[in-house]
């Protein structure tokens, strides 16, 4: 990576930061209609297309909403999770890391965005009555203890920016050191997997026109994110990196990794649409999903952290030998 960000480096790499964005959010309402369709086909139902969903948001931002008592605050937070949606977009590599010397945001703050997204996202069935709102307090728990449950993802990133953490994963071979950040990428996966069709789909919502559309255009940008973010850490290599070379290899790096992108997401479908085949009542699959994330999530930590401290330790012990009296050396060496 380049030490030294020149501007055609910081213009390329706003470029491509604001592609991978506008790519993310364009995509997600894609991914969620695929993952649809292909649940129907593993239950033999018949569902609408993979762009039916984009339809839908499209015919919902058309519509003019119904307003009912609460709308106001349903509003409110449909615009605020949908802002941090995209925030996290930006925040997550699609097919290229941004080049050393700019500046990047932690993965503490990645994931508190999309938790936070997630939480505005169970605002509306709050503020409904009856036992909408009983299930709407149920997911708004489930999603405030995520955050808890990714505590041992955290600490193996540690705080140091996110580009940062996947350029030092970039050179690890999946099957090799990098097994450890592979049950990394896995537990981020399980945080998009189990949670089946959201609670306000499943559910009687009372949100309609750009509301609704909103609420399900940041619903599929979370989960695009988490299943992204899931991908990069678990290979890290698909990803190019500005500065090694030319500008013209990091556009055919940039190219090869769209395509492992959408290779990744294929399976990543499959998987989803696997899981929702999984007839779980809403709070035992919020349970199932918390534990498995926090469960592989500290076997990943425990199986990573020996590498980790390895080198950390053999720098302080070059620390405390190069730091030692040589006539203190040389005399505890001349004693018998």
């Amino acid at each position: 990576m380049t030490h030294d960000l020149t501007w055609g480096w910081s213009f390329a790499s706003l470029l491509a930061l604001a592609l991978q964005t506008v790519l993310l959010v364009l995509a997600a309402p894609w991914f969620s209609g695929w993952v649809n369709r292909l649940a129907g086909r593993l239950t033999g139902e018949r569902r609408f297309h993979a762009g039916g969903r984009w339809l839908e948001i499209r015919h919902q931002f058309r519509r003019s909403g119904l307003r009912q008592k609460g709308d106001g605050l349903s509003a409110l937070a449909c615009r605020g999770a949908l802002i941090l949606a995209v925030f996290a977009a930006c925040m997550t590599p699609v097919f290229t890391l941004v080049p050393s010397g700019f500046p990047a945001p932690g993965f503490f703050l990645l994931c508190a965005a999309l938790v936070g997204a997630s939480l505005l996202l169970c605002l509306p069935l709050v503020v409904q009555a009856g036992a909408a709102a009983l299930a709407g307090y149920a997911a708004l728990l489930a999603e405030g203890l995520l955050l808890p449950a990714l505590v041992p993802v955290l600490m193996m990133a540690g705080g140091q920016d996110f580009s940062a953490f996947l350029a030092r994963l970039r050179p690890l071979s999946p099957a090799g050191d990098g097994a450890p950040f592979v049950l990394m990428g896995v537990a981020l996966f399980l945080v998009a997997a189990w949670k089946g069709r959201q609670a306000g789909e499943e559910l009687s919502c009372q949100l309609s026109g750009a509301d609704r559309a909103l609420w399900m255009l940041a619903t599929d940008c979370v989960q695009l994110v988490w299943i992204t973010l899931a991908g990069d850490i678990a290979w890290a290599g698909s990803l190019a990196m500005p500065g090694e070379s030319g500008m013209e290899p990091w556009l055919a790096q940039c190219l090869a990794g769209a395509g492992f992108w959408l290779a990744k997401l294929a399976v990543a479908a499959f998987l989803l649409a696997a899981t929702q085949l999984m007839v779980l009542a809403f709070p035992r699959r919020a349970r199932v999903r918390l534990a498995a994330v926090f469960l592989l999530g500290l076997l990943a930590w425990q199986v990573a952290y020996p590498q980790q401290a390895g080198p950390a330790a053999q720098d302080k012990t070059a620390f405390v030998q190069e730091g030692q009296d040589p006539a203190f050396g040389e005399e505890r060496g001349a004693a018998p």
